[in-house]
């Protein structure tokens, strides 16, 4: 087939290309597998820039209606042609809040995107990968970095404007990027002061931390500590909780993992131990369960579902910001 179009409308010329495949697509001339015509070839039967014509291509592989594969051109992909938005998504892990965060993106995003999900499980060869591959496939990327330095290099692979922080927005990366993220020394420290009259019940806070990049920010344990000292509270700071741990009535916990959390109230229950009164625990991150489970467990967490519907907002919209997401401390039976 040959590409046509009209240089008396005020429609851009990529557009009128991209536009011109999409009709093609939808009538049926077009079909999936078919190969488009060459750059060069559509530069010169339209006599237009090679420039105008890539970025026509270029439009239409973000979408995924088209893919380029190296030394054979661009193929049609797909007949589904109303997906104006498709967004990679990356994280770290899976978990239930992050669960949260993806189907309020989804959902808000609404029928005419696509969110694709990776995990980078804090490796910084798969991340390089992972974005690297992306790189021209979407129209958005959305990105859970961490704490290594020469994450700031591999971000520059995707144009800023496309490109919105999640979670996390580390000191070693420069302003400017949109982000909507966790300040988490002030997050901890502002929510614990909200609890801070359940926390003189007890003798004792331990923050069980394991201070590795796999885990939430030191931030976290800086707040912690700093309220901490600022208010006389008696304190101490943990790596885990094992099978055998000791723990004593007039304890209370602040819990990041959720299996150490697991271990913990399966210990109070052995040495029956009420948690609540007898124990104190905070977790570390909502999820539903922690609603209902044991008359429900008290949380420190940010709104994970406002999370994914702000960065919707920023996609749709086309916009650029950098919002601090908020946080609170939510009492329930568990301390």
């Amino acid at each position: 087939f040959q590409i046509e179009i009209d240089k008396s409308l005020k429609v851009p010329i990529y557009q009128q290309i991209t536009d011109f495949i999409i009709k093609g697509i939808e009538s049926g001339t077009i079909q999936v597998g078919d190969t488009l015509p060459s750059i060069n070839q559509v530069a010169r039967e339209i006599n237009v820039a090679r420039e105008t014509v890539i970025k026509s291509f270029s439009a239409l592989q973000e979408r995924g209606i088209v893919q380029a594969v190296q030394g054979k051109g661009f193929f049609v992909m797909t007949k589904s042609v109303d997906i104006r938005n498709r967004v990679f998504l990356l994280f770290d892990t899976f978990s239930a809040y992050k669960q949260t965060f993806y189907k309020a993106l989804r959902d808000s995003l609404g029928p005419n995107s696509i969110v694709d999900l990776y995990f980078h499980h804090f490796n910084p060869k798969i991340f390089k990968k992972l974005l690297r591959d992306a790189v021209g496939n979407y129209t958005y990327y959305v990105v859970l970095p961490f704490d290594y330095p020469e994450i700031a290099d591999y971000l520059k692979y995707v144009p800023e404007e496309r490109l919105c922080l999640t979670d996390r927005y580390p000191g070693y990366l420069k302003s400017g990027y949109s982000a909507v993220y966790q300040k988490f020394d002030d997050d901890v420290y502002k929510a614990l002061a909200i609890a801070g009259q359940l926390i003189k019940k007890y003798n004792c806070l331990t923050l069980v931390f394991c201070d590795t990049i796999t885990e939430v920010p030191a931030e976290l344990k800086e707040g912690f500590e700093r309220y901490c000292r600022e208010n006389g509270i008696n304190y101490q700071i943990s790596c885990g909780i094992a099978s055998d741990e000791i723990i004593s009535k007039g304890d209370s916990f602040l819990i990041i993992d959720d299996d150490d959390l697991v271990r913990l109230v399966e210990i109070a229950n052995e040495r029956k131990l009420i948690i609540g009164q007898d124990i104190g625990i905070i977790s570390y991150n909502d999820t539903p369960l922690k609603k209902v489970v044991g008359n429900g467990i008290s949380v420190i967490s940010t709104d994970f579902k406002m999370m994914g519907e702000t960065i919707a907002g920023i996609i749709l919209n086309n916009e650029k910001a950098c919002v601090q997401n908020p946080c609170r401390f939510i009492d329930r039976a568990s301390f």
